[in-house]
């Protein structure tokens, strides 16, 4: 099994689905690396979530800290795993993270595995697709960090845009004429999956 699960975010009306999706039975021996899109700096309530996730799940629970340069720990950790989640966040700091800290290429490898699971929500999902560029929209997202080199890790060959409604039309019409990527729509509660 090898599936790529892409979502705005959780909400009381998915959340069932989505951890159904990300823990499939189909995967034995579960271990989940849970990467905040700012390593470290993640609030601990959110971790104590996924956390609980994974113990309901029976799955075990991996930090991975994408904040560090050269992350072989954090690397060795990841490739242990068969289920990863990046979370959001800003989606700029995030690329600069996984660049960084050598992240970036350890999920191309991940991704190399006979079974596997990479959910990715808000940041976490646009970072999967060929590029981020659709977050230079306005009030979309802020490129703290200057990152120039806005390519993703190209997991899926279709660019995403979370958290997508009616207020965002208009702009998304706009960008949709400037990428030769086909740009897919996630509503605050809807997803999409990928069997690869």
């Amino acid at each position: 099994m090898k599936r790529i699960v892409l979502f705005s975010t959780l909400t009381e009306n998915n959340t069932q689905l989505i951890l159904n999706l990300t823990f499939p039975k189909e995967i034995t021996d579960k271990v989940l690396a849970y990467m905040p899109s700012d390593g470290a700096n993640c609030p601990q309530e959110y971790v104590d979530k996924w956390r609980d996730y994974a113990e309901k799940y029976h799955a075990e629970f991996l930090y991975i800290d994408n904040s560090k340069e050269n992350a072989k720990n954090e690397i060795s950790k990841l490739l242990s795993a068969n289920i990863l989640v990046i979370t959001g966040g800003n989606t700029f700091q995030l690329l600069f993270n996984l660049k960084k800290s050598g992240l970036f290429n350890a999920i191309k490898k991940f991704t190399e595995k006979n079974n596997f699971v990479i959910s990715g929500f808000s940041a976490g999902a646009l970072v999967l697709t060929p590029t981020i560029n659709v977050c230079n929209l306005p009030n979309y997202d802020n490129n703290l960090v200057g990152l120039k080199d806005l390519t993703g890790l190209n997991l899926v060959n279709f660019e995403v845009f979370p958290h997508y409604s009616k207020k965002y039309k208009s702009v998304l019409e706009r960008y949709k004429k400037t990428t030769s990527n086909e740009v897919k729509e996630i509503s605050e509660e809807g997803h999409i999956v990928l069997e690869i």
